[in-house]
């Protein structure tokens, strides 16, 4: 590890933090990450596209074109990790929140942090 690179937590399963910043500038997906961090066991980000900002997190998943298998497999996988929390900012896909069972409590504001 670099010394640029902080320490990686340990990912807790189950539990931890979701934070969805699909549709989220730079600065707001560093804003969430540095509210959400110090709060979470571990936190997880799900973005549209790896950047500098992530490393922040302590792990990241990014959410590409995935075609009907790897969708079903994304939502199969934030199911079965049981988050304490999910966060999400922007409202979009709004009907996310509804494909996740069992349901962790789902934010969509910060500012409930």
């Amino acid at each position: 590890m670099t010394a640029n690179m902080p320490s990686k937590r340990p990912i807790k399963e189950p539990g931890g933090i979701l934070l969805v910043a699909l549709g989220m500038s730079a600065q707001e997906i560093e804003e969430a990450i540095a509210a959400l961090y110090p709060i979470s066991s571990s936190l997880t980000v799900l973005a549209a596209q790896h950047n500098d900002v992530l490393r922040k997190a302590d792990e990241v998943w990014v959410y590409a074109p995935l075609g009907l298998l790897g969708f079903l497999a994304l939502i199969r996988r934030i199911s079965w990790r049981r988050f304490d929390g999910v966060y999400q900012p922007r409202k979009t896909p709004l009907w996310l929140k509804y494909l996740i069972w069992p349901r962790p409590l789902w934010h969509y504001a910060l500012s409930e942090v």
